[in-house]
């Protein structure tokens, strides 16, 4: 039986904490010496960024928040 990186089964906001959890320890103890550790713990942020965005992106009122087009710009 091959030994792996169990998958795990969390909701998005589970995800969400679980990062913040990772950056805590991070924080105090320094990275880990593990490179799979390692691994694991950017493919954890990496799936929080990815979270986060989907929900910047569908929330409506953050469309054009980063470059509001002026209403007098319009070429008609």
């Amino acid at each position: 039986m091959e030994k792996g990186v169990p998958t795990l089964s969390l909701s998005d906001d589970e995800w969400i904490e679980f990062a913040l959890y990772i950056d805590c320890a991070v924080s105090q103890l320094q990275d880990p010496e593990g490179e799979k550790l390692r691994e694991f713990f950017k493919m954890v942020r990496q799936k929080r960024q990815e979270i986060e965005d989907a929900r910047w992106r569908a929330n409506p009122e953050n469309w054009g928040a980063c470059c509001p087009w002026p209403d007098d710009d319009f070429p008609f």
